[in-house]
């Protein structure tokens, strides 16, 4: 089970996969506890605490995310996986300006990133107002889901766009009829949200 965590970062998506809320429940449990083993095993382990940062982000645990972050850090400054996660933690925060830099500072460590940290990047300069670097960074994801059509939709609604926002909001809907803004605001991880609306996600 732990080895199949180790590509985490702690996304923040709101997919509506397969499996209830208890089997997801008991999965995460089951993670928590072989982590916390090895961690026993061996503390100065960046995977580690790596994982343990985004995790406890998934219980809304900004404090303990927090630490295991700063531990993942100092242990591997320039681990991609590392760096933007840190970036991601910011933007989590309420500071995306400064997530924005890490989240690039990843990127030029790994220039064959995964595609996710076009997401973060995506969210971070959404959060930061920054709309047409938050536009550029959603349009590299080459599969979007809903989620990332989402954040277009509200992205161009920002920016004046109306005809853009219009068509990816119809593809949200095409790919998820059920999809609800305050669903999909209730299983992100940011430490306070604004008001939200249908066309801005809270940040």
């Amino acid at each position: 089970m732990l080895g199949q965590t180790w590509g985490y970062d702690g996304g923040g998506g709101g997919g509506g996969g397969g499996g209830g809320a208890a089997d997801r429940d008991a999965t995460f449990e089951q993670i928590f506890s072989e982590l916390e083993i090895a961690l026993a095993l061996d503390d100065n382990d960046s995977d580690v605490h790596r994982i343990l940062a985004a995790l406890n982000l998934t219980r809304k645990d900004h404090d303990k995310a927090a630490y295991h972050q700063e531990r993942a850090l100092a242990l591997n400054p320039n681990y991609d996986l590392v760096v933007v996660q840190q970036g991601e933690l910011l933007t989590w925060l309420g500071r995306p300006e400064e997530g924005i830099d890490w989240i690039k500072k990843a990127m030029r460590l790994n220039p064959y990133h995964p595609q996710r940290f076009w997401n973060h990047l995506g969210r971070a300069c959404y959060c930061a107002e920054k709309y047409a670097e938050a536009a550029e960074a959603f349009s590299r994801i080459t599969r979007p889901d809903h989620t990332h059509h989402a954040f277009l939709a509200a992205t161009f609604a920002q920016m004046g766009n109306a005809v853009a926002a219009a068509a990816h909001a119809a593809e949200v809907l095409k790919r998820e009829p059920k999809f609800s803004v305050a669903v999909y605001l209730a299983t992100q991880h940011y430490i306070a949200k604004s008001t939200a609306s249908a066309t801005r996600p809270a940040c």
